[in-house]
């Protein structure tokens, strides 16, 4: 039987983590703070503080996922922590990685961006994906946009208020659901060594699309300030579909 761990069951890791049961997949994962789930086995994990005797039962699989954003402590700790995740993943013969990462290593600057951009070394996720790719396990990395499915969009955060910035910049966004695909994808195709952007193809700007979210989900009315040189800031998301033929369930924002 295949066996995968996730690291970090949260609003991505829990739903690929019950995708993957269905699809006959052993599944282990981590939590923080452990809860009960009939069908998969969750560790207490703290990405700041563990020991290698703790993970060996975690990662006693054929793949791992690493999903963990490096918001949640700091940059020192979240580089420490994934580096020696990733060695006892090593010392015990993990044969796949997935490390979920970030389109945010991209510069922040007007341009196209795909997979050849080179990413800015003074954020600690880039620092990650370079030390990443020397290592000797098979290790794909995943870059995702701004996450957007159930329970989860930026328009209710943003709506009522006056004056926001980036009116004329295009949205670079990835349904939930896609993700999983994608992961899914990778699984299903174990080579290693891979990097694809996952974005949803179509880019409307943020005052059309948050602007018409609002409306859409009958939130107050949202107000962009004027400008006269909007960052035009693409995220390419397309190398995955030329090469491993992967097809977006949602390439339109407006549809999310």
């Amino acid at each position: 039987m295949k066996s995968i761990a996730i690291i970090g069951l949260g609003w991505l890791g829990m739903p690929l983590a019950e995708r993957l049961l269905k699809k006959g997949w052993q599944v282990k994962g981590s939590k923080r703070q452990v809860t009960h789930h009939p069908k998969i086995e969750i560790y207490p994990f703290d990405l700041s503080e563990f020991s290698s005797e703790s993970l060996q039962p975690l990662l006693n699989v054929n793949a791992v996922v690493i999903n963990i954003p490096p918001s949640k402590i700091s940059a020192e700790n979240y580089l420490d922590g994934i580096k020696r995740l990733v060695q006892q993943a090593i010392s015990q013969q993990v044969k796949q990685l997935i490390f979920i990462s970030t389109t945010g290593v991209l510069p922040l600057q007007a341009g196209t961006f795909d997979e050849n951009v080179a990413t800015d070394l003074r954020n600690p996720t880039a620092q990650l994906e370079s030390w990443l790719q020397q290592q000797s396990i098979a290790c794909d990395i995943l870059r995702l946009g701004g996450l957007i499915g159930k329970n989860r969009h930026p328009v209710h955060y943003l709506a009522g208020k006056q004056n926001l910035s980036g009116a004329g910049q295009p949205v670079n966004l990835v349904h939930q659901q896609d993700c999983i695909r994608a992961i899914e994808l990778l699984l299903s195709m174990p080579n290693g060594q891979r990097l694809f952007h996952l974005v949803a193809p179509q880019h409307p700007t943020r005052q059309d699309y948050y602007g018409a979210m609002a409306k859409k989900f009958g939130l107050p009315d949202l107000h962009f300030s004027p400008e006269n040189q909007p960052l035009v800031r693409i995220i390419s998301g397309e190398k995955i579909c030329r090469e491993l033929g992967f097809e977006y369930c949602y390439p339109d924002p407006f549809l999310f």
